[in-house]
């Protein structure tokens, strides 16, 4: 990682989707962002180990756990990392208030437009950074 690399923020997009990771990794690089992707939960875990990342984008349906159940579990060994739940299904109240309630920080539909995930995405962090909440592996 080269010095102008250094103090951009990571985000971790877990999709098993290859088009859904390709279109928001190739979005979020452009807006500035470093991004790393998995496509289960097992990979997320392996990916925050090697290489932390300061926010997660989560799909709702993994192929080896549901999302909102790997959210408390990832919530509880890194508390502090922003997490937005996305989900094919489009906006549904219920679930957005069950993410909410599993420690999700934001809720995005893969059908919105890139450009307000990038607002989501930047204001979280802006929140993070503001609380001088360190970085954690």
């Amino acid at each position: 990682m080269n010095l102008f690399h250094k103090n951009r923020k990571r985000v971790l997009i877990v999709d098993d989707e290859p088009l859904v990771v390709e279109v928001t990794k190739d979005f979020l690089q452009e807006e500035g962002f470093d991004t790393s992707s998995a496509g289960t939960a097992v990979a997320a875990i392996q990916s925050m180990a090697k290489e932390p990342a300061d926010l997660m984008l989560l799909d709702i349906s993994l192929p080896d756990q549901n999302g909102l159940k790997f959210l408390v579990e990832f919530k509880k060994n890194h508390p502090h990392v922003p997490v937005i739940i996305l989900t094919g299904s489009g906006y549904d109240d219920t679930l957005m208030h069950e993410a909410l309630k599993s420690g999700a920080s934001g809720y995005v539909s893969k059908d919105t437009d890139m450009e307000n995930m990038v607002i989501t995405v930047k204001r979280l962090l802006k929140h993070r950074e503001s609380h001088q909440i360190p970085r954690q592996g």
